[in-house]
């Protein structure tokens, strides 16, 4: 049954626009019921996200009948100032939002519906759920976690939702006590900052990935110990690590382009890199010329990665690996 309504629903409506109402849906939007009327998409948000408000009425007001947002001043005991101040968007009535209660509101009650996510979610609905409900905890200039507000789903319905975006976009979310979506470490956090770039308003800037590229100004170490698994047999490693340093330059060119960094966060290779454990490892402390450690700054910021895994990338590029400088298209 709720799969006619959905198919219904993309007979009606094209489905990047459906890809979006689901990104919004499962974020702030919602739709106003009133017994004996019928449903209207409803979203809101503070005056300091103006310029979003605007631009996601903007991109759906077309295909749905919205007035432009409207200023509403509210008086509020819980914050200091007393009230608070907000744009709200509220459609008028239309054969779309009849189908969307019957999907996202089959006993009145906001459920998620899963088929339709399997049919809509794409990387831009992500990002608008993202940008509604999402935060980047930062600490000073390192980012510790995402969190995405999914505390008024049920504890089952958040459990699909991690394997769902696992599946779709090979993003390993946890659940967190207060039944929120939350995703930890460097690697993961930059992985979804680059797949959702492209779709972050501007106005959303505190919610991107921003990699201070430059090499900083206080010297860089050049001995230093890399730990590489203990399946590798080096004889000298000063001398044979830097051999290895030597495809940075190939992999920092490669990594300039947005799509390939994506494809490269997904490649089997990567997640060899990652899943690399340290009690499998040997350590060696080597001496890194400055032009290598230059480079190996601009990965680590870039990738969220540590020096050892750096080299270990190295050596699986000219192990003539899945995403070296001949097979670099398939990453």
């Amino acid at each position: 049954m709720k799969l006619n309504l959905i198919n219904n629903l993309l007979s009606i409506l094209p489905k990047e626009i459906v890809s979006l109402l689901t990104g919004k849906l499962l974020g702030d939007a919602n739709l106003n019921l009133q017994k004996g009327k019928r449903p209207r998409f409803y979203f809101s948000h503070s005056i300091h996200d103006k310029q979003w408000a605007f631009h996601c009425y903007d991109r759906v007001k077309t295909f749905l009948p919205l007035p432009p947002p409207k200023y509403s001043k509210i008086t509020d005991d819980r914050v200091g100032q007393g009230f608070t101040k907000k744009y709200y968007i509220q459609s008028k009535t239309c054969p779309a939002n009849d189908l969307l209660k019957e999907i996202w509101y089959p006993n009145n009650k906001k459920t998620i519906p899963f088929e339709l996510l399997e049919k809509t979610i794409n990387t831009e609905a992500l990002a608008w759920w993202y940008q509604d409900d999402g935060h980047l905890k930062r600490k000073l200039s390192t980012y510790e976690k995402i969190v995405i507000s999914t505390d008024s789903f049920s504890k089952d319905e958040n459990l699909k939702l991690i394997q769902l975006l696992s599946n779709k976009f090979q993003l390993h979310f946890l659940l967190d006590g207060q039944n929120r979506l939350v995703l930890y470490n460097k690697p993961p956090i930059n992985y979804f900052l680059f797949l959702v770039e492209p779709y972050i308003h501007q106005s959303m800037s505190r919610k991107t990935l921003a990699i201070q590229l430059p090499i900083p100004p206080q010297p860089l170490h050049k001995r230093t110990t890399v730990y590489l698994p203990s399946s590798i047999d080096i004889k000298h490693p000063t001398k044979y690590i830097n051999s290895l340093l030597e495809s940075l330059p190939h992999i920092q060119k490669e990594l300039t382009s947005r799509d390939n960094l994506v494809k490269f966060y997904k490649s089997v290779d990567f997640q060899r890199v990652l899943a690399t454990r340290k009690n499998n490892t040997k350590g060696y402390q080597i001496r890194i010329n400055q032009a290598s450690l230059n480079k190996m700054h601009f990965i680590r910021k870039l990738l969220g990665i540590t020096n050892s895994q750096i080299v270990w990338l190295c050596y699986l590029y000219e192990q003539k690996s899945p995403f070296n400088r001949q097979n670099s298209q398939n990453w």
